[in-house]
């Protein structure tokens, strides 16, 4: 079971880790720490992985 909507909405979309890591333009390992939550990329890259994987960005970064 998938408990990281981030990977929940790549893996619907059918995009490999690499995949949206290259079309964000950034390596594979930051991809991941944002998709693992270890680190939160910055407004412009944010916007750009909502984008991609076609949802909004308060459901994917939720404000506390």
């Amino acid at each position: 079971m998938v408990n990281n909507y981030i990977q929940l909405l790549r893996e619907s979309k059918k995009y490999s880790q690499e995949e949206v890591a290259r079309m964000l333009d950034i390596s594979l390992r930051h991809y991941q720490k944002i998709e693992y939550r270890i680190s939160k990329p910055n407004v412009y890259l944010g916007l750009k992985l909502c984008k991609i994987l076609d949802t909004n960005p308060y459901d994917v970064f939720p404000v506390n």
